[in-house]
């Protein structure tokens, strides 16, 4: 997302933007980039916004401390000193005898930042000078081109009782803050967007905060509406062209860039671990020159944590100039063997294509175009609003170029409504806005009572899906237990430990085993003993259907593995039962069956070696599709059943209910939910229609297990019972870091089993660095012989390797050396050769080998 959203507190957030945004602004401002061009630091913040004229100021003017005090610090009148409204943390007087710590926590304002995308910021930091200013000036348009559809769109305050009806604005006050470069020293051309939390009512002038939650529910859409309008600027101000490219590293969507940035390129000015490189290499370099010979693989991993650590704090230097900068990027670029002048060349006036106008785009083009919007946000989730409909209406115009801002707000206006007409409503608009009416009655062309993003759509598609399932929770007729079985087995059951179940765990467990729909399903929170229901219904289930009579499946390999060690029975991932079971794998096993069988129907003689092999192929595929297909009487478990699919779900009880087996959902809503369109199961729970856990068994101390369904029910209060008991730690980042991989490790070399979590990709590498390190020290790894992944770490005997894709090629190392050899030693280099029970062309027997390292499964896209 090329648009961020950060709320600023009164204490906090403003000493972030007195510190940090504005402390590297020169002052004062020259009247061109190329004059600031040569001095240190990034320029002035300048004034946008139309609120700026309740506070005497315009588009443009500089922002000084002193007014940004005022503002922000202080909701007053930068020259008059008049207080905007309340003073920030006085509360309504009816909430002023609770609100003692209102002023700390009050909201002073929002950061926007907009960040241009990676090959634009690319292209400016190897631009000349003139050109620089071009691309910034075309930034700075789409930044005010986007806050001007903001304040018709997005911007309002709430007024009635309630906050019932969205009433507009006469604006914004805004400070524009540019910045050049990432923490890392990378080329990074972004804007702080600092919008003040006062506003002017429309309506009487009166001055109020803003709606946050409208804010923040069209981030997403203003974020890739920036996006689109950025693209169109440079297409009309340089002639550039844009590609879709592929994900990048750790990422999964698809990205928009400048035509010819090479990709090699984006990346090198991508690296955050550029500085973390640089140092690793001086310290090899002083390695070699102390030993007289290169370091070996495993002293190069040591180096680098050594690295790691010594560059995790930035140094306190000054900013640097603009033009010092620049020449650094350019060698930078050089280094790589690419020209900057070629770059530059190759990139601007390549485009010659008018750009479309509102005019351009048919009616029919537009209901096409929608529909396709639609059906893309539908395969995300299972409902959505007018603003969900913009950004994917964006997303899918990404390649469309605009004449003008205007031109390109009609369209998207115009795809987001052709989607909704071809959505199904879940609400309707509950007033009609009279011609002519007045700012009090309407906002952004609707009522004020029905804002853009209050009403909520579906699809047909979805609405059947989820039909589909509760027909087979309302639909008797499926497989059941036997009561006296079920009675005794769940009075005798003991699970692991020895324990019998308790009161509500007997009860969910004899719901299930005597209901005869064809889908129950069981909810409970973390620590409520769900395996251990489980264990008792695979035992009760068993002892009336016989043994193997239950199969698992849950959304993940590796949770899936772990239901069937819990439960000692077969499991499965969703995905890739539907994929062998209706999917394209029984698509492809299907065509070579019939295959096999017209070439064994059209056979010249009835006997011999070919019709024999023709025949036992054909039994081989028929068992293996059987292998993917549900039982009659069979009891389908599916755990953590939050995180699946309405359409996998779906897909599974059509499976059930074909084959007489019953379908049993297990999980939390409260916890993590599908990537997909899902929330089947916490609709269940909430129309009454699962079985329920409610007590916390997995927490010895008592104010542990409340305080989990506290956080479980997203209640804040619960955060000072974990601080009471020292359970929350806090510091600087990077100090933090260090706290948690030095308890996981300790935990690791006494034996424990131990989860380390961490917020992004980046800390996960660095994380995954420094273990892999001190396993290397510890002798477990072996850096010599290793293979590189995808994210630029590198793999050696030893490591734990977690595949994220669900292909099951079989992995098998061709090691290219002397043929015969078996000495480590002759090896030249590693490749790569996955195999599905077929002949490697071109090996030799010799030539492959397996490679070894521990419980490990090698991501395809290494």
């Amino acid at each position: 997302m090329t648009m961020s959203i950060a709320r600023l507190s009164v204490r906090s957030g403003l000493k972030y933007l007195f510190k940090s945004t504005m402390q590297d602004d020169s002052v004062p401002t020259p009247s061109d980039t190329i004059s600031y061009y040569m001095k240190t630091g990034t320029p002035q913040g300048r004034w946008l916004g139309n609120g700026l004229r309740g506070i005497a100021r315009e588009p443009g003017d500089n922002v000084t401390e002193s007014d940004a005090r005022a503002i922000f610090q202080d909701a007053a009148h930068p020259d008059s000193k008049e207080p905007l409204g309340r003073h920030h943390g006085h509360p309504p007087i009816s909430l002023e005898a609770s609100n003692q710590k209102a002023t700390k926590h009050s909201v002073a304002g929002f950061d926007l930042t907009f960040s241009v995308p990676k090959s634009v910021s690319t292209l400016w930091a190897l631009s000349p000078r003139q050109l620089q200013e071009q691309i910034l000036q075309t930034h700075h348009e789409a930044v005010e081109a986007t806050l001007a559809w903001m304040e018709d769109q997005v911007i309002n305050t709430r007024s009635g009782r309630n906050g019932v009806a969205h009433v507009g604005t006469r604006g914004v006050i805004a400070a524009a803050f540019d910045h050049w470069e990432s923490r890392a020293g990378d080329p990074q051309l972004h804007t702080h967007l600092v919008i003040a939390n006062r506003v002017q009512r429309v309506t009487d002038g009166a001055w109020v905060t803003l709606d946050s939650r409208s804010l923040y529910k069209a981030v997403v859409a203003a974020s890739e509406h920036y996006n689109g309008l950025l693209f169109d600027a440079l297409h009309t101000s340089l002639g550039t062209e844009t590609d879709i490219r592929a994900p990048a590293q750790n990422t999964h969507n698809p990205s928009q860039q400048l035509t010819g940035i090479a990709e090699a390129l984006v990346r090198e000015f991508s690296n955050r671990s550029r500085l973390i490189d640089v140092e690793t290499d001086r310290l090899v370099e002083q390695w070699t020159a102390d030993n007289g010979a290169r370091p070996t693989a495993t002293t190069i991993v040591r180096l680098r944590q050594q690295a790691t650590l010594s560059t995790r704090t930035p140094k306190n230097v000054e900013p640097s100039p603009l033009r010092t900068l620049s020449a650094q990027w350019r060698d930078r670029a050089m280094g790589q063997g690419f020209d900057p002048e070629s770059v530059v060349a190759s990139t601007i006036r390549r485009s010659h294509s008018r750009p479309f106008g509102i005019g351009d785009f048919t009616q029919d083009w537009i209901t096409a175009v929608g529909l396709i919007t639609r059906q893309r946000v539908a395969a995300k989730r299972s409902t959505w609003n007018r603003w969900n409909l913009i950004a994917e209406g964006e997303r899918v115009c990404a390649e469309i170029r605009c004449a003008s801002p205007a031109d390109r707000n009609a369209l998207i206006d115009a795809v987001a409504s052709g989607a909704e007409r071809q959505s199904v409503p879940l609400n309707q608009y509950r007033y009609g806005v009279p011609a002519g009416a007045a700012d009090d009655l309407r906002f952004a062309g609707r009522s004020v009572f029905d804002f853009h993003g209050s009403r909520l759509y579906t699809d047909e598609s979805t609405l059947a899906f989820e039909e589909e399932i509760l027909a087979a929770k309302n639909a008797d007729g499926g497989p059941a237990a036997p009561v006296d079985l079920t009675f005794e087995t769940l009075t005798t059951y003991r699970n692991g430990q020895g324990s019998p179940l308790h009161d509500d765990q007997l009860t969910a467990a004899s719901e299930v085993l005597l209901s005869s729909c064809r889908l129950d399903a069981i909810v409970g929170p973390a620590g409520t003993g769900k395996t251990t229901t489980l264990g008792a219904v695979k035992a009760a289930w068993e002892a009336s259907y016989g043994v193997g009579s239950v199969v698992g499946l849950a959304p993940a390999a590796a949770s899936a593995e772990v239901l069937g060690s819990e439960l000692r029975m077969a499991t499965e991932n969703v995905a890739k039962w539907l994929h062998e079971s209706v999917g394209s794998g029984a698509a492809e096993r299907a065509g070579r069956f019939f295959r096999t069988d017209d070439r064994l129907r059209t056979a010249a003689t009835s006997s011999g070696p070919i019709v024999i092999r023709l025949q036992q192929e054909v039994a081989r595929l028929a068992a293996e599709q059987n292998q993917w297909l549900f039982r009659q009487n069979e009891l389908v478990i599916v755990d953590e059943a939050s995180m699946v699919s309405t359409l996998q779900l779906a897909a599974l009880v059509r499976q059930a209910k074909e084959a007489g087996a019953k379908v049993l959902l297990v999980g939390d809503p409260a916890q993590l939910d599908s990537i997909d369109a899902g929330g089947v199961l916490g609709w269940l729970d909430r129309q009454g229609k699962t079985a329920r856990l409610s007590t916390i068994w997995r927490f010895k101390d008592p104010w542990e297990r409340s305080a989990s369904l506290g956080l479980r029910e997203g209640r804040p209060s619960v955060l000072a019972e974990y601080e009471d008991h020292g359970r929350i730690r806090h510091g600087h980042y990077s100090d933090m870091v260090d706290h948690a991989y030095s308890a996981w490790h300790s935990d690791v070399l006494a034996g424990r089993v131990s989860v380390l979590i961490a917020p992004d990709n980046e800390t996960v590498q660095m994380l995954n660095e420094r273990a892999q390190a001190d396993r290397v020290s510890l002798g477990n790894v072996d850096a010599e012989h290793t293979l590189p992944l995808r994210d630029g770490l590198r793999a050696g005997r030893g490591d734990t390797v977690i595949a994220r894709r669900n292909d099951r090629l079989e992995v098998v190392i061709l090691w290219v050396g002397a043929a015969g050899s078996e000495d480590p030693g002759c090896i030249e280099s590693p490749k790569l050769v996955y195999r599905e029970d077929r002949v490697i062309p071109g090996s030799k027997e010799h030539s492959v080998k397996r490679f070894s390292m521990g419980p490990v499964l090698l991501d395809p896209r290494a």
